[in-house]
């Protein structure tokens, strides 16, 4: 929860002259994550088993992790430059 908050005031800061498009890209975005999600566990519950959930699920997570630690490294400055600015 406290996750998904932070991230909309992101991208309320980033796009600031067309908030309801970027609430509703957010929400499409968000949405579609939650709805891969149930679609994987599913067949992972289908195919292995319920208890390998966990593990095969944080495999998208931390490659999630290493991605966003990547990008925010390679453009620390960048979007904070954008907002500044306007």
């Amino acid at each position: 929860m406290i996750i998904g908050l932070g991230m909309q005031v992101k991208v309320l800061a980033l796009a600031p002259d067309a908030t309801d498009v970027a609430m509703s890209l957010f929400s499409g975005i968000f949405n579609l994550g939650i709805g891969a999600g149930a679609l994987v566990g599913n067949q992972i519950s289908l195919h292995v088993s319920m208890s390998a959930i966990g593990y095969l699920g944080a495999i998208p997570a931390a490659i999630a992790l290493v991605w966003s630690v990547l990008i925010f490294r390679k453009w620390p400055v960048a979007l904070e430059e954008r907002v500044n600015n306007g």
